[in-house]
């Protein structure tokens, strides 16, 4: 017990630790084996803000908005809108991922659905002419 009190104030608090607990053979480690590389400096750095964090991995930066109710989504560092699951919806509304647009300064994008309605009518009528050439002949 007295011993341990004498490597506490005789040594650091780590290097107490290590002498008492390492076995005798090893505590002839150099310094040089312990920090084989140097220290990286972790203070008087500037934090990065998220729309740089965004534009770093590629992503967009800005707001996304729903073309249907307006809903804003504002992208995280760790969950951009890009990255979001294929079938993730708007939580207002429930419109599908494709409905959402860039959001720039105060200008939003325009939806235009006009090939999914001329490609839905053309299968209707598709359809349509199957079926009757189905039952005639």
């Amino acid at each position: 017990m007295l011993r341990v009190a004498l490597l506490c104030l005789a040594c650091t608090a780590s290097e107490a630790l290590r002498a008492a607990v390492a076995p005798m053979g090893a505590r002839t480690l150099s310094r040089a084996a312990v920090r084989a590389e140097p220290a990286v400096m972790q203070f008087g750095k500037k934090k990065k803000s998220t729309e740089e964090l965004l534009e770093e991995k590629g992503y967009w930066p800005g707001e996304w908005v729903c073309a249907d109710c307006g809903y804003i989504y504002e992208p995280s560092a760790d969950r951009p809108f890009e990255e979001l699951r294929p079938r993730w919806k708007c939580p207002q509304c429930a419109g599908p991922r494709r409905r959402f647009v860039k959001k720039a300064g105060g200008v939003t994008a325009q939806i235009n659905d006009s090939p999914l309605i001329y490609g839905t009518a053309a299968v209707a009528v598709v359809t349509a002419v199957l079926v009757y050439l189905g039952l005639t002949i």
